[in-house]
Formats: structure tokens, sequence, C-alpha cells
């Protein structure tokens, strides 16, 4: 086994890429490195024991030449023996459809078939050819555009079931190694031009990075950087397990953790592709003094609920009004509750939030159930408050207080549900009064 088979060989049982009998799928575009890629992949197979599969993904953006390569790779793979796989798709039609670049359309059509081709093998692992140099273009062309640790990580050599077993050779080891062992492949024109970035790159900054240090290798600082992110998103993934519930994350806590914990726990909760900017502003609603703040993010709302960030569309309820009779049962449909009237005696002190019992002189005109309105009053032993500040008090969400149940009659508020009942409307120990019981439509409250 040559020097470079054994580097390869040492790289993939170093990540554990490769797996007796877990079936491998070499993406093969026909460049120089896929070639490569798929001709170790071929010397190796037997050694570590996995079936090997190849496969090519038509972009169909070169006409003739794309299909060339097309044929191409299937034709090599008839004369080594290697099963072929090949799909397609119309890279400039889906772009325009969801508003993509061409580069970032085509990556996502090509790895959907490789995903898709995997599972059909019965969850196989795509081999990509993806080399140092590669990864050296990633970190720089992240940095002109702005990242953080995570983007200075570049390509990781095992993503799920990707994997990438020639990441640790320089494009020119795989270019001298082709050449003496004479693996042929196809050049693809568009190499050649800088109306892409990752040219743009490739052609202009990476021999002045050569001239600098002709042996410039980014693969070991980005290994480390690896190990230092993933401390930190496991940190931030700990508090998430113990803190998160759906869309629901409970923040008192989050302001102490240390920032790059804290930031990661904000960009893992809100499932977006946040920047620096949009951490900072959701750490500032985190922060807010107004327990009912909004932000509203490129595609993401996000809501202060007291303790709770909540992300998502805000779900105000709340409900018509509805008369309720004596001796009767009410449904109040848009929020799932029933309420029942009927006629009882006042024992003990009665300090329910969803029992009520009413002395009858208070009880002058019809009975209606409705949602808070603006100036509501409730009188408690502490003297008369309005409905908004005792809610504030009680710190029910905003979006949950048009789903209270406010008990009056006529002008006056007897009764609150969750608030309680107004002071001076029990009837006396002993003496009948209404009673009126809010419970689930499907179930009693034993409250």
């Amino acid at each position: 086994m040559d020097h470079v088979t054994r580097l390869i060989c040492g790289f993939c049982e170093q990540y554990d890429m490769l797996s007796p009998g877990v079936p491998v799928v070499a993406c093969v575009s026909g460049g120089t490195d896929s070639m490569f890629l798929l001709d170790r992949l071929i010397r190796i197979s037997d050694a570590f024991g996995f079936p090997l599969h190849a496969a090519h993904f038509n972009h169909c953006l070169r006409g003739a030449e794309s299909d060339g390569d097309e044929e191409f790779v299937r034709e090599y793979c008839r004369e080594r023996g290697v099963p072929f796989h090949s799909g397609r798709g119309d890279v400039y039609s889906e772009a325009k459809r969801l508003g993509l670049g061409i580069e970032e359309t085509a990556r996502k059509l090509r790895y959907e078939y490789f995903a898709s081709l995997c599972g059909q093998l019965g969850g196989g692992r795509a081999a990509t050819a993806h080399n140092a140099d590669d990864n050296l273009e990633t970190v720089l062309m992240r940095i002109a555009r702005g990242t953080g640790l995570k983007g200075l990580c570049g390509i990781p050599p095992v993503n799920g079931n990707i994997i990438r077993p020639i990441l640790c050779l320089t494009r020119a080891q795989i270019e001298e190694e082709s050449r003496r062992c004479g693996i042929p492949h196809r050049e693809d024109s568009t190499n050649h031009s800088d109306d892409y970035t990752r040219n743009l790159i490739r052609h202009r900054i990476m021999p002045v990075m050569r001239d600098i240090n002709p042996l410039v290798n980014v693969t070991e600082m980005t290994r480390l950087l690896r190990e230092d992110e993933e401390l930190l998103a496991e940190s931030a993934r700990s508090f998430l397990e113990k803190h998160r519930s759906g869309a629901r994350l409970f923040i008192p806590p989050l302001p102490d953790l240390p920032r790059p914990v804290a930031s990661r726990v904000v960009r893992e909760f809100c499932g977006a592709g946040l920047s620096a900017r949009h951490v900072d502003a959701v750490m500032d609603l985190i922060k807010s003094p107004d327990p009912s703040a909004r932000l509203s993010l490129p595609g993401l709302k996000l809501r202060r609920e007291y303790s709770y960030l909540i992300k998502g569309e805000e779900d105000k309820k709340t409900f018509s009004p509805r008369v309720l009779p004596l001796d009767s049962s009410v449904i109040i449909d848009e929020l799932g509750i029933k309420v029942t009237s009927g006629r009882g005696k006042a024992q003990g002190i009665y300090n329910s939030l969803t029992n009520f019992i009413i002395s009858w002189d208070k009880i002058d005109s019809e009975l209606v159930l409705r949602p808070r309105r603006q100036g509501d009053t409730l009188r408690t032993p502490a003297g008369t408050r309005s409905l908004k500040k005792l809610m504030i008090d009680k710190r029910i969400p905003a979006a949950l207080r048009g789903s209270l149940i406010v008990l009056s009659c006529g002008d006056r508020v007897l009764a609150v549900s969750g608030l309680g009942q107004a002071a001076g409307t029990a009837p006396c120990e002993g003496q009948s009064g209404l009673t009126v019981s809010i419970t689930p439509e499907n179930g009693d409250n034993t409250k």
C-alpha cells in the first residue's frame, strides 16, 4: 500500500468513516478529485469490507459537456466493475423557483439525490471528494462573508452520513498521485471562470497563500476548533434539555451563561440562521423589563411571556359573549370550556379561581359570560383594581388575557376565571346563592 493510501486509511479510521457491510456511495463528478477518490475507495474496499457504489448527478448546466461527464463516469465504473447510479435535475429552473443561487441550488439537488440513494441502499454513506484545499477555501470564504467559531471549523470529515475520506490531502498531492497512477478525469470548463466566489478565492487568493507558505493547511486548525465548538454546543444542548419545552424556553438563567454558550442556546432554540446582530436582538428581548416584549426577525417571530421566550406566531385566544341562564350550562366552544350555574349554600372560606357562589341580591339582570373590556375593574379585599393590573400581577401572558372569562351582571364584574370573585358578592355562611362552575368541556374541575 502506497504512502498516500495509508494516509487515507488512517484518516478514515480516525473518524470511523468506514464499517464492514455498510455501503459507501462515491459521489463522482468526473473531475480529478472525485476520480481519485473513487480509485482509492476501490483499492481499500476489500480491506475495510464495505460494498462500493458510484453515483453521478447531472446538473444539466453545460449541455453536451454535462452529458459527456455522466457517460465518462458510467464507462469508467463499468470497466472497474463498480455499480453505477445517476440522477439529474434542472438547476436553472429550480434556482428560479426557490429564489436561490445556481451554486447553492446545484449543491442542494445533488445532496438530496445522494441522500435518497443511500436510503435506497439501506443506510449507506456518501463519500465526497473534498480535500484540504477545499477546506482552506471554505474557511477563507466564510471569513470574507463574516463568521464565528463554527464557520472557522471548515468542512467536517463526517457530517451525518456524509464522509470525506480525502480531506486530509492537498490538491497538489491528489494531482501528483493521479498523474503517477494514470487516473483519467474530465475538465469542467467552469472551473476556469471567476464568476463563482470559490473560483475567485482559488485562482487569486490561494496562490498568494501558497507564496507565503507552500505547506499551508488548515486541517489541524479546523480539528482543534471543532473540538472547541463541540464543547460549547454540548453546553448549549444541555441547557436546552433542561429549560426548553417545544416552542417555549425558560429564560431567567440564560443571561448568566457565558456569552458563547448563550448565543448557541439562542441559535439552536430559534432554529434559524441568525446573524450576530440577530442574536444580540434576541438577548435584548430576553433582558427587556417588558414581560410581553415582541421581536420580528426574517422568517421568525419571538415574544416574551414573563419568564418564557416563545417562538412562533402569537395565538390570541378570545370568545364571543354568552348569556348564562340559571340552572343550566353554556359551552364556550372557542376555549373548550363549560360553564355551569346552579343553586347552593356558602360553606367556609370560598377562594376558588374557577368556582364561585354569588349572593342572590347581587343579581338584578341577566348574567353574561364575556372577555374583559377596557376599563373593567374587580373589587378585592385590598380595594378596587383594574383587570389589566390584576392580570399583570398574576403574570398572565398577554396572549391569554382575552380567554379569561368575566362573569358580569350589567356593568358590574362579579367574578373572573383565574382571578377570583369580587369582594362582597358572596352570600353569608349557610345562605344560598347562585353557584358558577368553570370546567373543561369534557371534564370536571376538581379544584
